[in-house]
């Protein structure tokens, strides 16, 4: 037991980067985390954490020791998993990381058919921004990730990827949604309701803006996909998003997605990522391979 301690007090600190965030986590008196941490230092010799004025750092010896606990809870985990595999259960801990504007229809169509058919599963959803959701994957803390222009990086591994061909998001019964496709000079009369200035679409978009030397009219700056499709809907403008951020609301008929047809905007990949090292359980391999259908799918359809 006094181990089970030690390691939950070690990787809470680590994680939350204090003992006294730590311990609110594990509602455990500060006291008795850095009391155990404390001893486990006397016994190695060394430290594994640097005490700084606002809070605790990993040393070397820490990294080493962390890097151990969590290829550790992993290995328990995948026994517990096999385990109860073997006994019949279809239970496990998954966790996805990704960006916000695929939650409304994508993530949720194939999320809710996955939690019909696997009652025992435990599944956390969150939405992150881009370099959050490389963090979180390359560091162990979640098993699957999803999100446009994702970097070619070592410790991350690409299950799957699809071209996305950016669109302009308009109401059913604006005059642009009629059209086969547009470009951006098109829309240079429109008020434009974009993300801000340095995230996905908008680099590519800045870029393109320059490129074909037009000024936008841009009214509202927002990186919450959901607004943005809202005060589209309202008729306070229009935007520009993948295919994927739009499947639901287009079949309900909400809003049309008119594809770019604009040499200076390239659209985006959307990748499916798991951490390089490590295997996924059986639950979060069966999830990404539903993911993954998803993916050769609307790749068809593109």
């Amino acid at each position: 037991m006094l181990l089970s301690r030690l390691v939950r007090y070690i990787d809470a600190v680590s994680r939350h980067g204090s003992i006294r965030k730590a311990s609110e986590a594990l509602n455990i008196a500060p006291s008795a985390v850095n009391r155990q941490i404390l001893e486990f230092e006397r016994e190695i010799g060394m430290p594994i954490f640097d005490r700084l004025p606002r809070g605790m750092r990993l040393t070397s010896a820490g990294e080493v020791v962390v890097d151990h606990i969590r290829r550790m809870n992993r290995d328990v985990s995948m026994m517990n998993v096999r385990l109860n595999d073997l006994k019949g259960l279809q239970s496990g801990k998954v966790r996805v990381v990704a960006a916000s504007g695929l939650m409304s229809s994508f993530i949720s169509t194939i999320v809710s058919g996955f939690v019909r058919d696997h009652p025992k599963l435990d599944l956390k959803i969150d939405t992150l921004p881009l370099e959050a959701i490389i963090h979180e994957i390359t560091e162990g803390y979640a098993d699957l990730g999803l999100s446009f222009d994702l970097p070619r990086d070592p410790n991350i591994a690409t299950l799957a990827s699809m071209h996305q061909p950016l669109g302009v998001i308009v109401p059913p019964d604006h005059p642009l949604a009629g059209r086969p496709a547009l470009r951006l000079s098109d829309c240079v009369s429109e008020m434009m309701i974009l993300p801000p200035p340095g995230s996905g679409i908008r680099v590519l978009l800045d870029v393109a803006f320059a490129e074909a030397r037009i000024n936008p009219r841009i009214g509202v700056e927002s990186n919450s996909v959901a607004l943005r499709k809202h005060l589209v809907r309202e008729g306070a403008g229009i935007t520009i998003l993948a295919a994927v951020d739009v499947i639901g609301d287009v079949a309900d008929g909400t809003v049309c997605h008119v594809p770019l047809a604009d040499p200076h905007v390239p659209g985006q990949t959307l990748k499916l990522v798991s951490r390089a090292k490590g295997t996924l359980e059986p639950l979060q391999a069966k999830l990404a391979e539903a993911f993954r259908r998803r993916f050769s799918e609307l790749g068809a359809e593109v």
